[in-house]
């Protein structure tokens, strides 16, 4: 009887270790993260970082570009370099953030530097993250979409 009560219970013991084990390779949901509707400190929080350049698309054709260059962009709050590997560092200068209403009463913050080799700034908005890619669009009628990944 006894020997029947440890069996029992070595059983149920193993049973429940089974089920209440959770498998540390399971496939994980992909995470988006609307960007362009936040605070600007969560915007630049998420965004800071190295980020290489995947491909864009967008343009009057609306074609894919698939990066060749080895482009990268690397972010801080306040600051952003862009460059790539045949070029070298092609803007080195700091970001002025632009809020600014997109219809409806809502806002978003632009993200806008000059740089010397262009007459006007560039204005872009910080639209997401999706899985680990940083969506980013410019600020133009039939602009491009970029794509980068954290590095």
């Amino acid at each position: 009887m006894r020997f029947i009560r440890i069996e029992l219970f070595l059983f149920l013991l193993g049973f429940a270790s089974f089920v209440c084990c959770r498998k540390d390779n399971q496939p994980t949901q992909p995470i988006t993260i609307t960007l362009w509707d936040k605070p600007l400190f969560e915007i630049q929080s998420y965004i800071t970082g190295n980020w290489k350049m995947q491909y864009s698309i967008g343009g009057i054709s609306v074609h894919k570009e698939i990066e060749k260059n080895n482009s990268y962009m690397l972010l801080k709050p306040d600051h952003i370099v862009i460059g790539n590997d045949p070029v070298g560092i092609v803007v080195d200068t700091s970001i002025v953030w632009v809020k600014t209403d997109i219809g409806t009463n809502e806002f978003t913050y632009l993200l806008s530097y000059s740089w010397s080799g262009y007459l006007w700034p560039e204005h872009y908005v910080v639209e997401q993250i999706k899985n680990d890619t940083l969506v980013i669009r410019e600020y133009v009628d039939d602009g491009f979409r970029l794509y980068y990944t954290k590095y």
